[in-house]
Parts: structure tokens; sequence; C-alpha cells
């Protein structure tokens, strides 16, 4: 009886088994990482924000800005592409449309100069930098993005292959689609 039982769950778990290596299930596990918030997205995250001439303030929100964007993201694949041991797959992602809030802020400093000059009447990064991740904090339009990911086949296994910083842009939500046209 333990044999039959063995062999029946061998039939269901090995097609199960070959499923998650499939280009599509290691492209959908990528972005399932940054809905889930996974350990290598949280280190990604800390890194990116270390990287930023903030203030610790500003720092904690921007950290919180970019995990509401991960937790928000929504895909879609729409088609898997394979030719021996190299694949794509394109996915429709939605996110947060942050360029668009950063944009305008950008805009509304050329305008009004003025309002981010500190008490010695020199200009405050921090009270700018404050002001654009209050703007983004307020966002609640998205936008959507067509990306290719490009993967490998290595010793049997797919790979997700490096993303350029186009793509990783798209996924923050900070993407210049105005550069497009």
């Amino acid at each position: 009886m333990k044999k039959i039982i063995l062999i029946i769950m061998s039939i269901f778990l090995l097609p199960a088994c070959s499923l998650s290596n499939t280009p599509k299930s290691k492209v959908e596990a990528y972005l399932n990482q940054y809905n889930n918030l996974s350990e290598n997205v949280k280190l990604d995250l800390e890194s990116k924000v270390a990287s930023e001439n903030l203030s610790d303030k500003n720092k904690d929100i921007y950290k919180e800005l970019l995990i509401k964007q991960y937790k928000n993201m929504k895909y879609e694949i729409k088609n898997e592409t394979i030719n021996a041991d190299e694949a794509t797959v394109s996915a429709k992602i939605t996110v947060l449309d942050y360029f668009k809030a950063q944009k305008e802020s950008e805009d509304y400093l050329k305008e009004n100069p003025n309002e981010f000059y500190d008490e010695n009447q020199m200009f405050s990064d921090e009270l700018y930098n404050t002001y654009k991740l209050n703007r983004i904090g307020e966002v609640k339009d998205t936008v959507d993005y067509d990306i290719s990911f490009n993967l490998s086949k290595v010793d049997g296994q797919w790979k997700l292959n490096n993303l350029d910083r186009i793509t990783l842009e798209k996924i923050h939500g900070f993407y210049d689609y105005t550069s497009d046209n």
C-alpha cells in the first residue's frame, strides 16, 4: 500500500516540479518576490534607499513608498517564447505612477524655488525632498508597462537574466515614460 501511495504521489509531484521550471513560472516567482517582500527584495530595497542622498527621516518615507509600490504592483504574463536554452517572457505590470509626481515636483521647484529656502535663504535639499516624497505619497494613479524578461537555461534550470536600469525603474514606478516619444 505504501508503494502505491508513493507511486501516485510521484506521478503528481513530477509534473509539478517541471512546471516550476518554466520561464513563465520563473518570472512569476520573481514578480511575486516584490509583492511578498522576500528577503532578496528587502535587501535590494535597503541598498537602494541607502544609496539615496536623503535624511534618515526621508529615507524612511522613501522606503515606505517603495514597499507600498511593491505590494500594490499587479502583473499579467502575456507571452512566453522559448528558443533552445534562451527564453523571453513578456509581461504587463501595473504600478503606481510615481514618475508623474516626481516630475510635477520638479516643475513646481522650477516655478517656486523660494519655497525651498531654509532660514538662511539657502536652497534646502531636505525641504524639497520632503515636499517631493509627500507628493509621491499621495499618488493613486497607476501606469502600465510592458516588460520583456530574458532567461537562460543553466544546468537544466531557467534563470532570469539581470534586469536593466529601465526595467527596474518601471518596477519602482519612476520610469520616465515621456522619453519614449
